[in-house]
């Protein structure tokens, strides 16, 4: 990856995000990080983000979402708000919401409404149940659509039923909502003119879990948390020091038959429940037993150095402070430090993408609240024509 940006394939694409918390700001930031405009249009009291964890204005948690931004105040409920939306919505190729459905309609900034002031801009709108049906309606947080789409029933087992991060449902909306949004980019070449992009939260978990989903559809059977590394015949490991570590043998026979000689136990390949590959899935626990067990005889180090040596797929498995420390990551130069206008730097995970031609124009700094104000809401009285 180089460190020479360019100015990244979305330039020259203007996106206004009325966003707050994790999806539309998150939809939001991929375009940015692709090298649109982003202006972030937000209430006078900013996104509720901004202040996670009595951070001032500037919580980290905000910054992750909101990085390379542009960020005006307006308060939409009033008709001045309303007359600068529309004007921004004029000059923009996109327009990115996240509030219930109906409320943008009922402020005066429905796609119907942008479509007229606007015809090739494309408009988005993240809901977490859609815009019909008994759940439209309701406030939708990650917890709760994550549980009722079925998402926490893949990864948290019943005997540590707990919620469980990372924000699933908010994070694969905005990675859908900023894929559709290319989407209708690309169809708008075609066309001329923009469309309407609808993405639910709910709906993007029922295609992220499409294995699990077309599975049960198809034969009735109800995935689990350990469903797929049963088939995928992964396995997580400690060895003697603690140190955690994973093994995926997948279908090839040869990673099977390395591993025993890694763990020196060739006697398991006779072992009638381990003899073949649907002995292994349907035996799943006894074998993980069996491992754990050998696992613990050694430190991590050694069981990692003989899995690479056999070029059995593996790894250590990591804390988000071993990432950092990790040379793959160092060598793949996914941190970059952003400088803030202070003369401070914010190091940040960059984007893991490259563009040959186009390139990436580099990081900037979350926005402060309203900072971009003076520059990009007009001094004249607007109008709503």
């Amino acid at each position: 990856m180089t460190n020479d940006p360019g100015h990244g394939p979305l330039a020259g694409i203007r996106v206004v995000e009325l966003g707050q918390y994790i999806s539309g700001p998150y939809a939001a930031k991929i375009l940015a990080d692709l090298g649109a405009e982003v202006i972030k249009v937000e209430s006078p009291a900013g996104d509720p983000m901004r202040r996670w964890e009595g951070s001032g204005e500037m919580s980290p948690q905000f910054a992750a979402y909101n990085r390379g931004k542009r960020a005006v105040t307006l308060d939409l409920k009033t008709s001045e708000g309303l007359a600068q939306l529309l004007n921004l919505a004029r000059e923009a190729d996109v327009l990115i919401e996240n509030f219930r459905p109906g409320v943008a309609e009922r402020l005066g900034f429905g796609p119907d409404r942008l479509r007229e002031i606007a015809p090739s801009l494309i408009t988005c709108s993240i809901t977490g149940f859609g815009a019909t049906g008994p759940l439209a309606g309701r406030p939708s947080y990650d917890t709760v659509v994550s549980a009722i789409g079925g998402m926490y029933s893949q990864v948290v087992p019943e005997s540590t039923l707990r919620p469980l991060g990372p924000a699933f449902s908010d994070l694969l909306s905005g990675m859908s909502a900023a894929q559709s949004i290319l989407a209708a980019l690309h169809a708008r070449t075609e066309r001329g003119t923009g469309e309407h992009v609808s993405v639910s939260m709910v709906g993007a978990l029922l295609d992220f879990l499409t294995e699990a989903a077309s599975t049960y559809l198809e034969t009735g059977a109800v995935a689990h948390p350990d469903s797929r590394p049963r088939r995928a015949q992964a396995y997580a490991l400690k060895g003697s020091d603690g140190g955690a570590f994973v093994v995926h043998m997948s279908v090839p026979e040869k990673f099977w038959l390395g591993l025993l000689e890694v763990l020196e136990r060739p006697d398991l390949a006779e072992d009638p429940r381990f003899a073949s590959r649907e002995g292994r899935v349907r035996h799943y626990d006894d074998l993980d037993a069996e491992l754990k067990v050998i696992a613990a005889t050694r430190p991590r180090q050694h069981w990692l150095d003989r899995l690479a040596e056999h070029d059995i797929p593996h790894g250590p498995l990591n804390t988000v402070a071993d990432l950092f420390d990790d040379p793959q990551i160092a060598a793949m130069e996914l941190v970059e430090n952003v400088p803030l206008p202070d003369g401070s730097t914010k190091p940040m995970p960059r984007p893991s993408v490259g563009f040959s031609a186009s390139g990436r124009r580099r990081l900037a700094p979350p926005p402060g609240l309203g900072e971009g104000n003076a520059d990009l809401l007009t001094t004249e009285a607007p109008t709503h024509a």
